[in-house]
């Protein structure tokens, strides 16, 4: 005997739940990007120059960095400007590739970082009345949703 096949997977929330549901993460996402933009104040940044220095875990193609903050290049290049005549960031040549432009962080640049990430967390945590297997769950849940288009944090 065969078992009876999984029932098919809702292509989504019910509808009842989806307009409740933009407007949520909509107010939260409005927040979270006030509450950078206040913490990245603390450190003399805006919030679009923290929410780049966030992704530079390693050197990255510049064009990767405008893909990920979904900016026009020509708008990327200015907000690197900046954070470069801060020396914050250092842009290298691509060790294979020398036409490719790597974006790192300079030491002063993995400082303010850190000093930016510590507070925006302790800021995030205290206004967060999750539990932490709940926190998991919804970093998890939200991984699942992929709305694509332009982002936010773009200058």
């Amino acid at each position: 005997m065969t078992a009876a096949p999984d029932p098919p997977v809702p292509a989504g929330p019910p509808p009842g739940t989806v307009g409740p549901l933009v407007d949520r993460l909509l107010a939260l996402g409005g927040r979270l990007q006030g509450l950078l933009a206040e913490v990245a104040g603390h450190h003399g940044l805006t919030g679009q120059q923290a929410a780049l220095l966030r992704q530079l875990d390693a050197p990255r193609p510049m064009r990767s960095v405008a893909d990920h903050l979904k900016c026009d290049r020509s708008n990327v290049t200015g907000l690197i400007d900046r954070i470069e005549r801060r020396g914050l960031v250092e842009r290298t040549t691509h060790p294979a590739d020398r036409r490719v432009r790597l974006l790192a962080l300079t030491d002063r640049g993995r400082r303010v970082r850190g000093a930016v990430e510590a507070e925006l967390l302790v800021q995030a945590a205290g206004a967060s009345r999750l539990t932490a297997d709940e926190a998991a769950l919804l970093v998890a849940l939200l991984g699942r949703i992929d709305l694509g288009g332009p982002s936010p944090t773009c200058p």
